[in-house]
């Protein structure tokens, strides 16, 4: 399924599961955070106006692979200039192609926020966390040299799927 737009929405369980059930018809997903128990995401996927007041809103740049939710969530948030933006997709671009794909990356997406220019977040799904911990530590991964809103490294998020 071709996405335009993702939306996002954090906060504690409860009140997330209670957004869900209002709104039981769109296509919401929630995860738990792998650093804080306690923290969930609930992400919107139904291509419906938000319903979130987060102000966790992206566009859908490009899509990588066949997207299947199931697995490990990374969202990784970078802040990219014009020269840096080209790298990037160049990076993520080479990943269309199965063989140069980081092993266990079974989607990629790249988003765009709608609320500030040059923040950019990539969507990944990995196979497990041993695949992820595999590619990020490695010198394989391009993607570690951008940096997110004037710090050296990305904001990096993972987590696992609830419902």
């Amino acid at each position: 399924m071709s996405l335009n737009e993702i939306n996002f929405a954090l906060g504690p369980e409860k009140m997330l599961t209670t957004l869900s059930d209002r709104y039981a018809d769109r296509n919401f997903l929630l995860y738990r955070a792998l650093a804080n128990k306690d923290g969930y995401l609930l992400v919107d996927i139904s291509g419906e106006p938000t319903v979130f007041e987060s102000g966790l809103n992206y566009r859908v740049l490009k899509e990588i692979g066949e997207t299947n939710w199931d697995g490990l969530l990374e969202l990784r948030y970078v802040t990219l200039d014009t020269d840096q933006q080209k790298v990037f997709n160049a990076v993520v671009d080479a990943w269309n192609n199965k063989e140069t794909r980081p092993l266990g990356l079974k989607a990629s997406k790249v988003l765009i926020s709608l609320k500030k220019d040059f923040q950019f977040l990539l969507l990944n799904v990995w196979e497990d966390e041993q695949d992820y911990l595999a590619w990020n530590n490695s010198p394989e991964n391009k993607l570690a040299q951008f940096g997110h809103d004037g710090n050296r490294a990305p904001v990096d998020k993972l987590y696992v799927r609830v419902r």
